[in-house]
């Protein structure tokens, strides 16, 4: 095959077209890769960029190989690199829903937890008596399980609380759900 032969197929399929683009050519080709790359202000990537992304092999100038891919190669490039940053797009927002999910366990978690520290803190004698026997064990009383005043009520459920910190923290769970169908992406057709 004559060098003249190459520099006139496809670098993918090696098909001959009449019309070849050059991979070092970034121009738009009005397509729904260009309106999502305009639409995050992004550059187009050339047809060797496409190469590099779906190939192992190296893409350069003087590497021998046909400089021009034809229109159907070039639209099967840019229609996987759609998919590729619709599936990293997707996984980023599975990641954050999965993280979401973490820290409302932990909520809950924190929230189930009796946060009145008072009553875990031994208090020490101000002032030691010298005739005290301290081998002798002393006698416990009998402690009565009061219920503790629970004066924070929730205003969204019937929850309260015993901690203004407690519903400040219950009172996330509320708000997180309105936020949650914000960062949601919408699903479009796969046309």
């Amino acid at each position: 095959m004559a060098m003249e032969d190459l520099m006139k197929m496809c670098r993918v399929c090696m098909g001959e077209a009449e019309e070849l683009v050059d991979i070092y050519d970034n121009k738009s080709l009005g397509d729904s890769l260009s309106a999502e790359l305009k639409q995050a202000k992004e550059p187009e990537p050339t047809p060797a960029d496409l190469l590099k992304q779906c190939c192992p092999f190296p893409i350069s100038s003087d590497d021998g190989f046909p400089m021009k891919v034809c229109e159907p190669c070039l639209r099967k490039m840019r229609s996987a690199q759609r998919f590729r940053r619709r599936y990293a797009r997707n996984i980023g927002y599975l990641e954050r829903v999965k993280e979401e999910e973490k820290d409302r366990e932990t909520l809950d978690i924190l929230e189930a937890e009796d946060w009145c520290l008072v009553d875990r803190v031994k208090s020490e004698p101000e002032e030691e008596d010298e005739n005290e026997d301290y081998l002798e064990p002393k006698k416990k009383k009998p402690k009565l399980q009061d219920e503790k005043p629970r004066p924070f009520k929730c205003p969204d459920c019937p929850k309260s609380f015993t901690g203004k910190a407690q519903l400040t923290m219950h009172s996330r769970t509320h708000t997180k759900g309105s936020q949650n169908n914000a960062t949601r992406p919408k699903r479009r057709s796969l046309k």
